[in-house]
């Protein structure tokens, strides 16, 4: 609107870039720039000569994410991990947090991301303190399975639960802010050089390490049947973005009662693009076959809290290091399983994609009672219609 009541173009009030296609209120520049790091991480293992010096020096010391907050400047992939007991467990405001607390309580360890990152670095053993899901044989496997565990632990494990942390915090700050609307009183990165941001900084710093990694957090190549990427080709999906602006949104309005299903559907959609081992021995439509091990390690936990047996079969079929003995998963039996917990989840198969054991696209089919492909993912996907339906609330 113009001053006179007459209708007028809109004009973008955010100084800062948007984010594929979400307008932060806030600077997070600093934050988006931990891709440079994981670019550089994955530029030190290329070649035929792997820099695993240079690469743990990227994951570990960091170079281009300043942080007031760290110990050295520098926010890192590393710190992520090894911070999680405290930021995700037992001294936040909301903790524990919900899915983080899955993870530990699968693996049995609060820094499990960096064991697994670290000891793919060192070329060492590791195994889970829960000794689910290992041992993991770092020390005899082959460079091309390290580099692999590397680059997608960093990504699948480290940065995207700190993704679902950042947006955890958010909904921390509204419920401890005086007035429900200010929401950075508590922000990590508010300090005497950053003034109060009119907005949800820490859900925009979630999204501003959410989609960078594109190139490397890509869908595992499932496919729909007609050939196109399914839902999780890209973190840039439409359905991802739109949930990240309708969450800050309400935050911003102080309608936070509503953004738990909101943080739940993201946290859903962005494990929609960890169904890789599905597509590990068998090409998919798009990309070419590759080991996709480490990306059971990034969503079984949340498979396990669904159903254990289901669980148990992935990762007895999909255990790291099996590509290398030549043995190769039973595509059938890891596909049923990870499809038993679909509605558990809160997605369905056309999020997903069809595969069949060529890796062919084909129609998906839901694996749920009354053979409805179409259902609309359990009680979260029936909040998030509610709400993007609630007109009322002032925020659509």
């Amino acid at each position: 609107l113009s001053d006179t009541g007459v209708a007028a173009a809109c004009s973008k009030t955010s100084p800062w870039p948007d984010i594929a296609g979400y307008t932060p209120g806030s600077d997070v520049t600093k934050h988006a720039n931990l891709d440079l790091d994981q670019q550089a991480l994955v530029q030190a293992l290329k070649g035929g000569t792997p820099n695993w010096e240079l690469a743990e020096d990227w994951y570990a010391v960091g170079g281009y994410s300043l942080s007031g907050k760290a110990p050295n400047g520098l926010r890192t992939m590393k710190g992520f991990s090894t911070g999680a007991e405290g930021k995700m467990y037992n001294n936040c405001d909301g903790c524990p947090y919900k899915t983080f607390s899955a993870f530990y309580d699968y693996y049995g360890d609060f820094d499990y991301a960096d064991k697994w990152v670290s000891a793919a670095l060192d070329g060492t053993n590791m195994t889970f303190s829960s000794g689910r899901h290992g041992p993991n044989d770092f020390a005899t496997l082959g460079d091309a399975a390290r580099i692999e565990a590397v680059k997608k632990g960093t990504a699948y494990m480290n940065v995207w639960m700190y993704v679902i942390r950042e947006f955890e915090d958010a909904i921390d700050d509204c419920e401890t802010c005086a007035d429900g609307l200010n929401c950075n009183e508590f922000s990590d990165s508010l300090s005497s050089e950053s003034p109060q941001y009119n907005a949800v900084h820490a859900w925009d710093e979630g999204v501003a390490l959410l989609y960078p990694l594109d190139d490397t957090l890509r869908a595992p190549g499932t496919c729909r049947a007609n050939g196109t990427h399914a839902l999780g080709a890209t973190w840039h999906s439409r359905p991802t973005t739109e949930s990240s602006t309708l969450g800050e949104k309400l935050l911003r309005t102080g309608a936070r009662d509503f953004v738990r299903a909101i943080v739940d559907k993201i946290t859903t959609l962005m494990a929609v693009t960890q169904r890789g081992p599905l597509r590990s021995e068998h090409r998919g439509c798009a990309f070419g076959a590759d080991r996709s091990e480490e990306n059971a390690a990034a969503v079984l936990p949340l498979v396990h809290e669904c159903n254990v047996a289901a669980a148990k079969t992935i990762s007895d079929e999909m255990k790291f290091g099996l590509y290398d003995q030549g043995v190769f998963p039973d595509f059938a039996a890891v596909k049923a399983a990870f499809e038993s917990t679909y509605d558990c989840l809160g997605i369905t198969c056309a999020d997903v994609g069809g595969l069949s054991d060529t890796g062919v696209a084909t129609a998906c089919q839901d694996a749920v009672p009354d053979g409805d492909d179409d259902d609309d993912g359990g009680n979260t996907g029936a909040i998030i219609g509610a709400v993007i339906g609630g007109g009322g609330l002032g925020v659509v």
